[in-house]
């Protein structure tokens, strides 16, 4: 069983798009796909959009065992709804996913180093999960400098990611920034970039995958 992490950025990146649409091209490739969501924050939507776009019906609590109804970082919002984040409890969900499938592909919430408990951040589940990581950033202004943090982050914990994914947020032509930034941030880092993702009107599961499998580098994933 292989699993890839999607890692993020920032918040609102595209993590929960470009994950989808990774699970939506394996199983358009004929890979049995599971997805999981260790931890959401104001609401259900991304893990119900990753169990679409595999085609798969599993229990949310397995899917998603941390659920949180504040969209505030994990530790603020289990701090106020006074509800103890339960690791133990992803690992099991986690065993169990993994057992099941040949891909596990998991989504994080916001960017690395959101904390998920006092001394737990969201980039310690790479390792934890012995996961292989896919960094997503927008495609425009701000590209550069978040991702070679993110990056930088990740390689103090001697994680190398797959490669960065940069997600376009807005349609029409290209600006200069997303023409530029993914030959920079890869120039600077020595990491990969594995492709611009498309802005999409719909984000129909099956539509995500066809782009995913047309605009980015899927041969360097799998």
């Amino acid at each position: 069983m292989k699993s890839i992490f999607i890692a993020g950025t920032d918040t609102g990146v595209g993590k929960t798009l470009v994950a989808g649409a990774l699970a939506a091209a394996l199983r358009l490739r004929g890979v049995k796909v599971g997805v999981m969501k260790p931890v959401s924050c104001g609401g259900l939507e991304d893990a119900q959009f990753l169990m679409q776009a595999a085609g798969i019906q599993e229990s949310m609590t397995l899917v998603n065992p941390i659920q949180l109804e504040q969209p505030l970082s994990p530790n603020v919002a289990a701090a106020i709804e006074k509800v103890k984040i339960n690791l133990k409890a992803i690992d099991e969900a986690y065993k169990k996913l993994s057992a099941k499938y040949e891909v596990l592909v998991i989504e994080g919430c916001g960017g690395l180093l959101v904390p998920v408990t006092q001394d737990f951040y969201v980039i310690d589940f790479i390792k934890r999960f012995k996961a292989e990581t896919l960094l997503v950033s927008r495609s425009g202004l701000g590209a550069i400098n978040h991702s070679l943090l993110s990056l930088e982050a990740l390689k103090k914990r001697n994680i190398k990611p797959l490669g960065v994914i940069f997600n376009r947020t807005t349609g029409g032509n290209l600006s200069m920034a997303e023409k530029t930034n993914p030959d920079v941030i890869a120039g600077l880092s020595g990491i990969a970039s594995l492709g611009l993702f498309p802005y999409l009107k719909t984000c129909a599961a099956n539509c995500a995958g066809k782009a995913f499998l047309k605009h980015i580098d899927f041969k360097k994933i799998i």
